[in-house]
């Protein structure tokens, strides 16, 4: 049953349509000293209605710090990366937080920050995580204009294996230049 609800929501998210903006897609857990993950998420955000499929690369740093990369292939290219600094462990006894920071771009310049609280439970990992950004856009008349889309991004993560898991989120638009979506996908560990 648990395999076929995955499935059933991985055909969703394929089939659908997400703007150029990188989801949270991860737990507050740091990637151990040179271990590095991959993952693939297909992302559908509504109004307006566009669907990425972002690539993701990680590797660890030191025992609190790991950088991530992402490659998204949409309407739009997008390129992304950060910084993950663990703020309080992600362990099996405590609730873990991180602060990630970084820059992107797309058809424009984007700074990130990412405030990231994330709990494992036996069978899974919940998170929720608040996601701000700023955007340097080009307002058309030579100049540039900045905005301010913040978002409360929560998921789940659901281990299959040690290095395999499952991820399934959802974003909600809290400023008026954000949109809300939905992703899901799968990361790998080595």
């Amino acid at each position: 049953m648990k395999k076929g609800l995955i499935l059933l929501v991985m055909v969703f998210l394929l089939g659908g349509a997400s703007a150029a903006r990188a989801d949270v897609f991860g737990t507050a857990g740091i990637l151990r000293p040179g271990g590095f993950a991959l993952g693939i998420e297909p992302s559908l955000t509504f109004n307006p209605s566009d669907f990425t499929l972002y690539l993701h690369g990680g590797v660890g740093l030191t025992r609190g710090i790991d950088l991530d990369l992402k490659l998204g292939l949409g309407s739009e290219i997008y390129f992304g990366g950060d910084v993950e600094f663990s703020l309080i462990p992600d362990t099996s006894r405590t609730p873990g937080l991180s602060f990630t920071a970084g820059a992107h771009g797309a058809n424009n310049f984007g700074l990130d920050a990412i405030l990231l609280l994330s709990n494992r439970f036996s069978t899974f990992s919940l998170y929720g995580a608040l996601d701000a950004d700023i955007e340097f856009v080009d307002n058309g008349t030579g100049g540039s204009e900045v905005l301010l889309p913040l978002y409360f991004d929560l998921g789940v993560a659901i281990p299959v294996s040690r290095a395999f898991e499952v991820l399934l989120e959802g974003n909600i638009a809290i400023t008026n230049v954000a949109a809300s979506g939905l992703s899901g996908g799968v990361m790998f560990y080595f």
